[in-house]
């Protein structure tokens, strides 16, 4: 055939070519008795003669059929003598192990129906493929028109009608024709219907094999290439073609043979009226590695030489790295999978693939494109593979098909629901939101939350070092909270305009506060789902959360565990529930116990509450939610790491939390049990319905375990709600306003878990209840939650805008000026004095680099520090409270404090402190005055944390938090070193002098150190606390969080 030229090539891609008249059948016939591969015809055929029709066909067709066994090769034949259009030959290949001994029988059926047959066999280790191109060769040529060849396999069953619409569809230009190839057992399930690859080759099968055939992929004809069973070929495309390719193996060579033909403009098209029932092989229903490999080595044969280099380098790079995150996404088999396919990248046998024949090149590589499966089709398989959500059946299910009312976002409850709800947190917080825009960058101050400067690695050292807290600092293990507040203020930091921020970690809590309801209200309606499908029920109960009296005063009174508490809580009784359940994954049952965690770090009564419920299911559940109550009851107390001996040596802990203590109030028993706080919007009649809603739902006659869980929650609420104003923690300390008072858990935390239980149980009745009065003619009842939980919600809400958040939180500031906070933060690690005067009294505090509490938790009692009497003395000295022996500057020079601050001061005494040497006065600014400390214990320099005495002379050194040096500094000429610390910070670190461990002196209120004669440098580790165990802390969270990936297959619910 003449070369066609470029610019027809499209429009002759579909054309055929016509086969040569060659010699006539019967002495071609008679070219069979010398090879090896076709032998005489079976006796069954003594004359060998053409067929018995008067008049030849204008096609020929050849039906080659590879016998495995006597049983499947006598079902082939009866199946093809069944077809509505005979075959006019058929080779049968003897493919058996032992043989299938005397054909006779087998072939008698076959030559009474005029069919010629010819017999052949398969030599040790040879397939098919590999010598189908001899025997094609050695075959009969029709005389006139088409010679095409039907390739049947041993288990390869053809409907009727299989071999007449193949054909029919094999015309002009068409190579071969491919049939939709069926499962046996079930012909309504496709197996493989053509092959479908990508240009690189990585192989996504289009349909997936089981499959219902609904005609959904019928309307796509052509493929680059099918399966060899059942495939109908143009013999003199075949030869032309010279055959399949040996050394690519059997998915492989017909990939190449289909991909060849649709270059050579010889189309391969599927015909999906043409069914063959095959038994599915397991490589089907998942492709093999050597398959994926075949595929991978086809494009690359079929790559331009000067892309393939490119291709290959493509290959391994991506089979690397999606299977190495396979792997991580807990997906071993699918990641041995891509890997398998890296040794394609770089098999030697690929050259001599693309050495083997010149095939002709009629048609362009561009014009195959969309032959093949795209890059983007490839990766949202492989996503859905990895998520499990590929079935075998991509069938549509009736349910599919109904619609649900309305359409778009408009319709969504969601949106509504955000909309509301942020309405309503944006006018209530019309106070809090007004001092924000005033200052920004610094946080909030007020109510529980404290105040402060606070970076990400300011936090994280509070946390790591075995040394933590503001002023003298202590021991006492920190909550792991600070590391999360620390990533949240790195994040801020990161952020372009927030960077800047005074106080990161105080803006975090600042959004936190601003932003927790509409936060609440979308985690409560996508939680809610566990317990009732009604979109708008689910809307009205997370707006009924979210609207009551305690979640408004938490936000007012920046009670960070409650939110925290408004935020999580939903999504923790969502994940227990489905952790009961037998259809729960072990990655949902881990990410309940993450959150869990997370909360019981501001809140640890919540990590008791999933140890207990963990321990539950070890001591009544079956084998698999025992294996998921350990890892509820493992993971908080793993994940809190060395902070369980802080818990351990104050129990009381487990009651309080960030924000969730309270000095006790009065108020009746009633009011508490219906959700009212003093100094709260009064909503108790909106509360009362939803309350009376709830016990109404419980009620309801039906099986549900979240409504047993609803009732406990309901009790343990309300004995909060009642019982925690008798129940006292302990004393608020000296130096704080309400000093000496009972400090008590928070009442609005069992509030909070009331109006929880009761929606619970609405939400949980909600889908029972059309059941239960279904066919009573009360279906009417219906309508109570649906109308009374949301109106209640909205009144609620309402009453509380109008109410407002109160204005208790403000904009925090730092009282000390910035020379002070450079002091502090810069190379002297030096203090600053706080002192505030109030109608109560004097109070102070010693503000440095390190971050105090932000929030207000129940306090530390630490033991009594010397050189806090010093100070204190000092203070009332320079007060005229108080007489001392010591000049007042000293002491705070001794002490590394470097500036006084006072707040709130009088006349009279801002005169004292003038008169007071070693101070000078800097300036007054916000109602705050400032003094540096400049006395001769530092020689008239700015105080230091840490200072090397000798003689009378001292010498600053630099350090950082809690006087850590972070490594050797110099030092030279020194008799002392000095650190202003307290005694018991000396037993947690190690001062060294040329590499020699230093003592403490005994007769000092501060750390002070002998040095040795001649030391040139000195050293002082803080060190980490534990930190072989919060190595092991960091460990299992990473652990955790592995687990925690939503990766295990989707399998079908079994509820109990």
């Amino acid at each position: 055939m003449p070369r066609v030229r470029a610019g027809a090539r499209r429009a002759l891609r579909h054309l055929g070519r016509s086969v040569r008249a060659r010699a006539s059948q019967a002495q071609e016939a008679r070219s069979l008795t010398v090879d090896e591969v076709v032998t005489q015809p079976s006796p069954t055929s003594p004359s060998a003669s053409p067929s018995r029709r008067t008049t030849a066909p204008p096609v020929t067709v050849t039906t080659v059929v590879v016998a495995r066994t006597r049983e499947d090769t006598g079902q082939v034949l009866s199946a093809l003598l069944a077809q509505d259009r005979l075959p006019d030959r058929l080779l049968l290949v003897d493919g058996s192990l032992d043989g299938l001994g005397d054909t006779t029988a087998l072939l008698a059926p076959v030559d009474e129906a005029g069919i010629d047959v010819l017999t052949s066999t398969l030599g040790p280790r040879r397939g098919i493929r590999r010598v189908l191109p001899a025997m094609i060769e050695r075959l009969p040529r029709a005389p006139v028109g088409r010679d095409l060849v039907w390739v049947l396999t041993s288990r390869a069953r053809p409907h009727p009608q299989a071999l007449s619409r193949l054909v029919a569809a094999s015309g002009r230009g068409v190579g071969m024709a491919a049939p939709k190839l069926v499962d046996e057992s079930d012909p309504t399930l496709i197996v493989r219907f053509g092959l479908q690859v990508t240009r690189a080759g990585r192989i996504v099968p289009g349909p997936m094999a089981g499959t219902t055939d609904q005609g959904q992929h019928d309307a796509d004809v052509d493929a680059i290439a099918a399966p060899l069973d059942g495939l109908l070929v143009d013999r003199g495309v075949y030869e032309s073609l010279d055959g399949h390719d040996p050394t690519l193996g059997d998915f492989g060579g017909d990939l190449d043979l289909g991909w060849r033909s649709q270059r050579a403009g010889r189309r391969v098209v599927r015909v999906p009226d043409a069914h063959v029932a095959v038994r599915p092989t397991s490589a089907e229903r998942r492709p093999t590695a050597s398959h994926r490999r075949q595929a991978r080595r086809v494009a690359l044969t079929r790559a331009h030489v000067t892309t393939a280099p490119f291709l290959a380098l493509w290959i391994a790079v991506s089979s690397l790295l999606t299977g190495l995150v396979l792997v991580v996404l807990k997906r071993p088999g699918m990641g041995a999978d891509e890997l398998a396919s890296l040794p394609a990248a770089f098999d030697l046998r690929t050259l001599r693939s693309r050495l083997r024949g010149r095939a002709p090149r009629e048609v362009s590589r561009g014009d195959l494109d969309a032959l093949f499966v795209s890059v983007q089709d490839a990766r949202r398989r492989l996503v859905d593979e990895a998520r499990g959500s590929v079935g075998g059946d991509d069938g549509v299910e009736a349910r599919s098909l109904e619609v649900e009312r309305g359409g778009g976002w408009l319709a969504h409850p969601l949106l509504w629901l955000l909309l509301l709800t942020s309405l309503l947190s944006g006018w209530s917080a019309r106070h809090i939101t007004g001092e924000l825009r005033q200052g920004f960058g610094s946080g909030l101050v007020g109510g529980e939350l404290l105040g402060g400067r606070a970076t990400a690695g300011q936090l994280w050292d509070s946390w790591w070092m075995g040394w933590r807290g503001q002023g003298w600092g202590g021991a006492t293990e920190q909550s792991p909270a600070l590391v999360v507040l620390a990533l949240l203020a790195k994040v801020v930091e990161w952020v372009p305009g927030l960077g800047s921020a005074h106080s990161p970690a105080g803006l975090v809590l600042s959004l936190l506060v601003v932003t927790a309801l509409p936060l609440a209200a979308a985690v409560a309606y996508v939680s809610s789902r566990t317990f009732t499908e009604h979109r708008w029920l689910r809307a009205a109960g997370a707006l009924a959360w979210v609207t009551s009296v305690p979640a408004a005063m938490a936000v007012g009174e920046g009670r960070i565990g409650a939110l925290c508490l408004l935020v999580l809580a939903p999504r923790l009784a969502a994940g227990l529930v489905r952790a009961t359940r037998r259809s729960s994954r072990l990655s949902d049952v881990v990410r309940t116990a993450l959150w869990g965690s997370l909360l019981a770090t501001v809140a640890p009564f919540a990590g008791v509450a999933i140890i207990v419920v963990g321990l539950g299911l070890v001591l009544v559940g079956d084998a698999r939610r025992r294996g998921r109550g350990i890892v509820l009851a493992a993971t908080p107390f793993v994940l809190a790491g060395p902070w369980l001996l802080a818990l351990q040596g104050d129990p009381r802990r487990l009651l309080a939390g960030w924000g969730l203590t309270d000095t006790p109030g009065v108020g009746p028993i009633g009011r508490l049990a219906l959700g009212q706080l003093p100094g709260g919007a009064v909503t108790t009649w909106w509360t009362a319905a939803i309350l009376a809603l709830g016990l109404v739902a419980l009620l309801v006659p039906g099986r549900r375990p979240a409504s047993w869980g609803a009732a406990l929650l309901a009790v343990l609420g309300l004995g909060w709600a009642v019982g925690a104003p008798r129940l006292v923690l302990g004393h608020r300390p000296d130096g704080v306003a309400d000093a000496g008072a009972a400090i008590t858990p928070w009442v609005g935390t069992g509030q909070m878990l009331l109006v929880g239980a009761a929606v619970v149980s609405i939400l949980a009745a909600a889908d029972v209840l059309p059941h239960s009065l279904r066919g009573t003619g009360r279906r009417r009842w219906f309508l109570l939650p649906a109308l009374v939980l949301p109106v209640a919600a909205i009144g609620s809400g309402i009453v509380v805008g109008q109410h407002s958040y109160g204005d208790g939180l403000t904009t925090w500031r730092d009282p000390r000026p910035l020379v002070a906070s450079a002091a502090a933060e810069g190379p002297q690690a030096a203090r600053t004095l706080v002192v505030e005067s109030t109608e109560t009294g004097v109070t102070y505090r010693l503000v440095g680099s390190e971050p105090g509490d932000l929030v207000r938790d129940l306090p530390v009692a630490e033991p009594p520090v010397p050189g806090e009497e010093e100070v204190a003395a000092a203070v009332a000295q320079l007060l005229g409270a108080g007489e001392g022996d010591r000049v007042p500057s000293d002491v705070l020079a001794r002490h590394g404090v470097s500036h006084l601050v006072l707040v709130g001061s009088r006349d009279a005494q801002r005169r004292l402190v003038d008169a007071s040497p070693g101070l000078a006065r800097l300036g007054s600014s916000g109602g705050s005055t400032t003094w540096a400390v400049r006395a001769p214990v530092t020689d008239g320099a700015t105080p230091s944390r840490v200072r090397a005495v000798a003689g009378g002379s001292s010498q600053p050194l630099p350090s950082r938090s809690h006087g850590d040096t972070d490594g050797s500094v110099p030092v030279s000429g020194a008799d002392e070193l000095v650190v202003a610390q307290s005694l018991d910070w000396g037993d947690r670190v190690e001062v060294r002098a040329d590499g020699r461990l230093l003592q403490a002196q005994t007769h000092s209120a501060i750390p002070t150190y002998d040095l040795p004669e001649g030391s040139d440098g000195v050293s002082i580790a803080v060190g980490a606390g534990h930190p072989v165990w919060k190595v092991l802390q960091g460990l299992a969270l990473l652990l955790a969080l592995y687990l925690a990936l939503p990766t295990e297959r989707r399998v079908d619910p079994e509820e109990d």
